[in-house]
């Protein structure tokens, strides 16, 4: 299940780093640290966690319900369905687990870290709880412009589905247009080919004769 590396150990560059993050982008540097609980005084108060993950450890097993969101710092881990890989994060700011959460189902699918891998991770089931009403505000914006940046990205990727779908409609439709108008050649060239057939077997000597 991952082990939680001790407040200690976290560095000014990995708390830098998840400011880049979509959800932590409005938070400060110092909000970021009482969000992990790196001040010894705000160890309650803390929802997220940085958590190291073996090669070949589970981060999120199919079926299970829980509430927390994950974002890559390091490593690399693979989506699977039915044992089925699906998809891969590799890179820094990654989000996944997210849709489960908002959306309060069961995980559609398991994600296994493929290396040694660590990952910042977010409770969403107590973000009301949060004491300090400016980080909770904060990430709750930061929340809403993930969503909305993900139906954005549906949307377009949408738009250009139809327009592939669009497209290739219309290469079919001239394809059997094409077909058609071929087809139509071939029928007036055996046409022709019969009228020539009767003019030679007409004009051929005793070809009308019986048998």
């Amino acid at each position: 299940m991952g082990t939680s590396i001790k407040t200690n150990l976290i560095t000014e560059e990995t708390i830098r780093l998840l400011q880049k993050f979509q959800i932590l982008k409005g938070l400060t540097l110092d909000e970021i640290r009482r969000l992990l609980g790196v001040k010894e005084s705000d160890y309650q108060q803390r929802i997220a966690k940085l958590v190291h993950y073996k090669s070949g450890e589970t981060v999120i097993r199919e079926g299970d319900l829980d509430s927390w969101i994950f974002w890559i710092v390091k490593g690399s881990c693979a989506v699977t369905k039915n044992n089925i890989y699906i998809a891969e994060f590799n890179k820094a700011g990654e989000v996944f687990g997210e849709m489960s959460c908002l959306d309060i189902d069961s995980r559609s699918a398991s994600v296994i870290s493929t290396t040694d891998s660590i990952c910042v991770s977010i409770d969403m089931s107590i973000l009301d709880t949060l004491k300090n009403e400016t980080i909770r505000n904060k990430i709750k914006s930061g929340i809403h412009t993930m969503q909305a940046q993900r139906l954005s990205d549906t949307t377009v990727k949408l738009a250009e589905e139809r327009k592939h779908l669009l497209e290739q409609q219309d290469i079919i439709l001239q394809r059997e247009k094409e077909f058609k108008e071929k087809e139509t050649m071939l029928r007036q060239w055996e046409k022709d080919l019969a009228i020539r057939e009767q003019k030679l077997h007409d004009t051929t000597p005793g070809g009308d004769d019986p048998a």
